[in-house]
């Protein structure tokens, strides 16, 4: 019996090493989120002498009952749409002009790529800055160079999810930009060249050949820009609080906001279990495209 224990363990030594780091990555993961599962049955406020209580799926009811959920989704939705628009046309349009052979291209392009290895929170402080209404770029911009009056981008309801939408993606239009020239690069010139001898100009040959051969990893792109908009909350957190009001308040923020600072651990579970289905879909959806173009 031992020998052929000895046997197995020789046949499958490196399973064996692999297994308590496996069995680690299970725990770590695992556990979150089953918990966040049982918190969410229970009302537990955690600033209230009350005890810990079964609720059932009223956390759920409440939820979907709740205008302050559903106007969180819409700007969180905005976020995603907005944002996908801007960083694909901006990542797009860059790859193709950092696609063609000139002098110090690699250093264009390294420059491009900046943004996207900034921490979020550095990010948040620098446009902080550059929206500032007295002493930001941006407005001196306004008044000097086009006489026109500072816009409070960060302090009007109007304008301030739009403003973070717009540092969210100047942080990761790049990785755009870096998909896009890894896509030019698979599209074969005898494409390129048949479509010039046919007289087609250069626009043409963008929006006939280019995009359609692009197109499904441009799809793939906003899928995950989606997923990962829809999880913002660096920027939103050092930009403006969620305010002014709750006009840049996402589903990710609010989650944080009835956490950590209602301390309403049951309520802020069901909402992290609901986001978490929502991102779920989409990923869902990612993968579905990954595997129909194998």
């Amino acid at each position: 019996m031992f020998g052929r224990m000895k046997q197995w363990a020789n046949r499958n030594i490196g399973e064996l090493f692999l297994a308590p780091s496996f069995i680690l990555i299970i725990l770590i993961c695992a556990f979150p989120f089953i918990y966040s599962i049982f918190m969410s049955f229970h009302s537990w406020e955690l600033a209230s002498p009350l005890p810990k209580r079964f609720i059932g799926i009223e956390n759920y009811i409440s939820i979907f009952k709740d205008t302050r959920f559903w106007l969180s989704l819409l700007r969180s939705i905005f976020v995603v749409g907005v944002g996908a628009i801007i960083q694909v046309v901006l990542g797009f349009s860059l790859g193709l002009l950092l696609h063609r052979e000139f002098r110090g291209r690699n250093i264009v392009t390294s420059f491009f790529l900046i943004p996207m290895v900034i921490s979020p929170v550095v990010v948040g402080f620098m446009w902080k800055m550059i929206y500032s209404e007295q002493y930001g770029p941006l407005n001196y911009l306004l008044n000097v160079v086009f006489s026109l009056k500072s816009i409070p981008w960060l302090s009007d309801p109007a304008v301030a999810l739009l403003s973070i939408t717009i540092a969210n993606s100047w942080e990761w239009f790049p990785f755009v930009l870096l998909v896009t020239m890894g896509g030019l690069q698979t599209i074969s010139d005898d494409h390129i060249h048949a479509a010039q001898i046919d007289g087609a100009s250069g626009w043409q040959i963008t929006r006939w050949v280019v995009i359609p051969l692009l197109a499904p990893i441009l799809l793939t792109i906003v899928l995950i820009r989606a997923i990962e908009d829809f999880k913002l909350f660096d920027i939103i957190y050092v930009l403006t609080h969620g305010g002014p009001g709750m006009s840049t308040e996402t589903l990710n923020y609010l989650t944080y906001i009835k956490g950590f600072k209602f301390f309403s651990l049951g309520y802020s579970s069901a909402l992290s279990i609901v986001q978490m289905l929502i991102v779920l879909g989409m990923a869902a959806l990612l993968m579905k495209r990954i595997l129909a173009k194998d």
